[in-house]
């Protein structure tokens, strides 16, 4: 098993899977440079948010582009045998592990669960028989539009609420499990994103939290927002 699971990726920190990498919309040089623009101080990260002590991912890509705009492979865990107190020299009979996959536009969990069973079946040593369970669902993934007027209204409600141009409103991309892919699909709407957390709010974590001053910040700008739009030539909304 620590074998399999360390052929997920490869030298360069790819996932080896055949196909995975086949629909990923690649990052613009323009978002890429935007995305330059974003202030951030790895050491920090690591220390603070990451709880870590170093940075791995797929070579040729920031930590940033990593973490939020490129799509990835993790091991969640791995168990077999014996693992209570004292000694027991066994050898287990089975292994286990559960991996997760995080995709980016243009990818769909579908297409993820036939490939990685096909890698499996690949790469098992001769004897072992392997089962793999892919659970329905998973959640589409999904980006905004840079050049969409709705996203020009939303950096300029930004500007307004937090007192800077909208010109000097920066954009990343980010992580995240939610509907948002379908309700384009079904809507055929333009996506924005509205956030006002910041890197060291511990999303998720026992002792998340959310600054006040920011939540009022980011409602005064949902509320711009919706002026903004409401300008917008009716078949650009």
């Amino acid at each position: 098993m620590a074998e399999l699971l360390a052929k997920l990726h490869d030298e360069q920190g790819r996932v080896t899977l055949p196909g995975f990498y086949d629909k990923v919309r690649p990052l613009s040089d323009r978002e890429r440079e935007i995305m330059s623009r974003v202030p951030f101080d790895e050491q920090a990260w690591l220390a603070g948010p990451a709880a870590s002590r170093a940075t791995y991912g797929e070579a040729g890509f920031s930590t940033l582009e990593r973490t939020g705009a490129r799509p990835t492979a993790e091991v969640n865990g791995m168990w077999g045998g014996y693992t209570g107190p004292g000694h027991k020299t066994i050898i287990p009979a089975e292994a286990h592990a559960k991996v997760t996959f995080r995709l980016v536009s243009d990818q769909r969990p579908a297409d993820v669960g036939p490939q990685l069973k096909a890698w499996v079946e690949a790469n098992v040593p001769a004897g072992i028989e392997a089962e793999v369970h892919t659970p329905p669902g998973g959640v589409s993934p999904c980006s905004s539009d840079l050049d969409s007027p709705a996203m020009d209204g939303l950096l300029r409600a930004i500007g307004q609420a937090f007192d800077t141009p909208a010109e000097d409103v920066l954009l990343t991309r980010e992580g995240g499990s939610g509907p948002e892919a379908d309700l384009v699909e079904a809507l055929g709407a333009p996506l924005l994103f509205l956030g006002a957390g910041l890197p060291t709010d511990r999303i998720h974590s026992p002792n998340e939290r959310v600054l006040l001053p920011m939540l009022h910040r980011g409602a005064e700008a949902a509320a711009h927002l919706w002026r903004e739009l409401a300008r917008l030539p009716r078949d650009s909304r």
